[in-house]
Order: C-alpha cells, then sequence, then structure tokens
C-alpha cells in the first residue's frame, strides 16, 4: 500500500514536534538548574533527582504528544478510547462476513444446482422444440396434401363436367363431320366426273354502291355482280380450254340470306360502299357457283397521278435488269398500297394493274440510259379502297 505526501497529517505532526521541542527545553533548562543547585526531591540525591525531572520530561512529552493527537485527530481518539469496541465490532463484522460467505457458498452451491437443472431443462427443451417443429412439418405436409387433394378432386370433377361437355360436342361434331363427309365424297365423285372452275375465296366480281340507296339500286349492283362474275369465270375458263367441251353458260347465284344482309347493310349505312363477291366453296364444270357477298367501305386513297415510289436507277442496265428494278418497285407498292387500306386479291393478295405497253416503254427508256435516271411510278387515274391500283411509269434524267 502507497501513500501520498498529500496524505499525511502534517499539523499533528507539526504540533507533536513543537510540543516535544518546548517540553525538551523546558526539561533541559529544569535539569541545568536543579543540577546547578544540587536541588534534592523528596530527600533524594541530586543526581537522581535530576534523573527523575528528566523520566519526568520524557513522560510530559508522551503525554502531550498523545493530548495534541487526541485533539487533532478523530481517529486516534477513536483509537486511543475504543479499541476495545473496535476489537468487539471488527469481530463481529468477521463473524458476519464468515456467514455470509458460509450463506455466499450455499447459494453458489444452489445457483450451480440450478444452473445444472436449468441446462438440463433447456436441453429437455431443445428436444422437444425440435418434436414439436418435426410435428408442425408434418402437420403442414399433411395440410398441404389434404388441401392438394381437394383441389385435385375439384380439378378431376371439373374435368369430368368438361370431358362429358366434350364428349357432346364430339358427337356433335362427329355427326357435323359425316355429313361434310358425305358433301365432300359426293363432290369428290362429282370432281372426278367433272373440272374445278371456281376456288374456295376466289374474288369473281367487285361493284360500288352510294350508302342509303333504294333495294332496287341495290339489286340492280347485285345482278350486275353476278352478270360480271359470270362472264370473268366464263373468259377465264375459256382461255385455259376447260369451256371447249360445254355448250351452256356458267350459273353464279348469291344465296338469299346473303342478298338479306347486303339490303339491311347498304340500305342503312351512308357513303360510298364496295361489294364483293367471292366463290363460297369450289365449284366443279356443270355446277352452279354459290357467291358470298362481303361489303366494306370505300373511301379515296390515292389521288391520280400521286406519286408511289420513286427510285434513282443507274444506267447502263441491260433489259432483263431493268425489267428485274421495275418489277422489284412494283412489289414495293403492293404492301404500301395494302397498308393505306386498298383491298387486296383474296387469293393472290395483289392489288396492281399495270399496262404492259407502259412496263416495256419504261425498261426501253432505263437500259438506252448511260447515266442515271429518276424512275417514278404514279397512279393512273383516282383509286378508291375496292382498287385497283392501276400504275404509270415516267423515267426522267436524275437530277
Amino acid at each position: 500500500m502507497s501513500f501520498s505526501i498529500s496524505e499525511f497529517n502534517w499539523r499533528l505532526i507539526l504540533i507533536i514536534i513543537g510540543i516535544s521541542a518546548v517540553v525538551s527545553y523546558v526539561g533541559d533548562v529544569l535539569g541545568m538548574k536543579i543540577g546547578k543547585r544540587r536541588i534534592s526531591l523528596i530527600g533524594l540525591r541530586p543526581r537522581y533527582t535530576s534523573t527523575i525531572i528528566t523520566m519526568f520530561t520524557g513522560v510530559s512529552v508522551a503525554i502531550l504528544t498523545l493530548c495534541a493527537a487526541a485533539y487533532t485527530s478523530e481517529s486516534v481518539r477513536a483509537a486511543f478510547f475504543g479499541v476495545s469496541y473496535l476489537e468487539r465490532e471488527i469481530a463481529g463484522l468477521i463473524r458476519d462476513q464468515r456467514e455470509r460467505t458460509d450463506q455466499l457458498n450455499d447459494m453458489e452451491f444452489s445457483l450451480s444446482m440450478a444452473y445444472g437443472d436449468l441446462s438440463r431443462m433447456e436441453e429437455e427443451l431443445l428436444f422437444a422444440s425440435r418434436d414439436l417443429r418435426a410435428v408442425t412439418a408434418r402437420l403442414g405436409q399433411a395440410q398441404l396434401q389434404s388441401a392438394a387433394l381437394e383441389k385435385e378432386r375439384a380439378r378431376l370433377g371439373g374435368q369430368v363436367d368438361v370431358l362429358n361437355k366434350e364428349k357432346l360436342r364430339a358427337e356433335a361434331d362427329l355427326s357435323a363431320l359425316r355429313k361434310e363427309t358425305d358433301i365432300l365424297r359426293e363432290g369428290l365423285a362429282e370432281m372426278k366426273e367433272g373440272r374445278v372452275i371456281v376456288s374456295q375465296g376466289e374474288l369473281l366480281a367487285q361493284a360500288v354502291v352510294e350508302g342509303g340507296a333504294s333495294s332496287g339500286d341495290i339489286e340492280a349492283a347485285m345482278a350486275r355482280l353476278v352478270a360480271l362474275a359470270e362472264e370473268t369465270i366464263t373468259i377465264k375458263n375459256r382461255e385455259s380450254g376447260i369451256l371447249k367441251l360445254v355448250s351452256e353458260p356458267l350459273k353464279v347465284e348469291i344465296p338469299q340470306a346473303e342478298r338479306g344482309k347486303a339490303l339491311r347493310y347498304i340500305g342503312a349505312a351512308s357513303g360510298r360502299k364496295v361489294l364483293r363477291l367471292t366463290a363460297a366453296s369450289n365449284a366443279v364444270l356443270g355446277h352452279v357457283v354459290s357467291g358470298s357477298v362481303d361489303i366494306f367501305t370505300s373511301k379515296l386513297i390515292f389521288r391520280k397521278d400521286d406519286v408511289l415510289l420513286t427510285d434513282i436507277v443507274e444506267g447502263g442496265l441491260t433489259q432483263n435488269d431493268a425489267s428485274d428494278v421495275l418489277y422489284t418497285m412494283l412489289k414495293r407498292i403492293n404492301p404500301k398500297a395494302v397498308e393505306m387500306g386498298v383491298l387486296p386479291d383474296p387469293i393472290s393478295g395483289a392489288v396492281g394493274n399495270l399496262d404492259s405497253l407502259d412496263f416495256f416503254a419504261a425498261v426501253d427508256s432505263i437500259s438506252e440510259s448511260t447515266l442515271p435516271v429518276a424512275v417514278t411510278l404514279r397512279s393512273a387515274d383516282d383509286i378508291y379502297t375496292e382498287g385497283p391500283v392501276n400504275v404509270r411509269i415516267t423515267v426522267e434524267g436524275a437530277n
């Protein structure tokens, strides 16, 4: 244990030093005076008297020192006058400490036992938690399986209903297919005996009529469609040689349902309308061609002399190369016109029409030029939704 200088009781120290010095000085002076005078106390020899005075002086120094220490320090007073009390207190404190130490040891032992019990309980709780998690997981799996089985049962029940409906539809479709098979067999037999003159979906004719027209005007327009379709079929098949052996004219008819649809729609509509007559099915030679009428709104797509396409073509091309360039340009016009709203042919998808003389004149102009030329395709006349896109070709020197 270490102490610092500031912890010392300097006041007590200085008082003790001062008292010791004063008492020593007084004792020394008394001793000298008694020695010189050879004073004798209670009949003692002067020498013994001096010794007694010296002893008295030492005792006085001790007594005064103790009084000064007791006066200046409370702890010194307690040490002087309460030693027995302090010893009893210390002994009692030691006993209390021992008892508390024993109690603490007992408590530590009990705590260690409790820790052991707690560890065992935690271990048991851990095993119980694992078992609980396992049981919960199995329960969750069982619930999921039960839900899945319920969904599967509902799904299978729905599938059974769907299959029953499908069965009914399949039976109806089978009946319809049998009828179609019979019809196809009859048609196949007819086709073996005759020749196909019209394919299903083939465009036979088209005519323009104003919306809101009278029933008579609409009937007249459909009559023109029928006449034009018969003429078109006759010319096409006569050129192919099919009609060389048949003298009776071809017949085209529009079913009453199609006629009624056209009358109702056009009679209630406004604006320019186009009627398109297409073949409802394949037709063989000697049978009436059944037509289907489609109605479209007709509007002006291109005006006469509108520029449809312009390209710069290099000079010095052969006629074959020039012909290929023009064919490519004409093919590029087709999707553009369809995108703008021109109705294409249902079979070929074509919309254009070009004078062959104009085409070959343009080929000659391109092949004869050694310099680049500007080839422009223009609309030969006003072009409506029904088409066709009549094209005029101009070849000019490139700027």
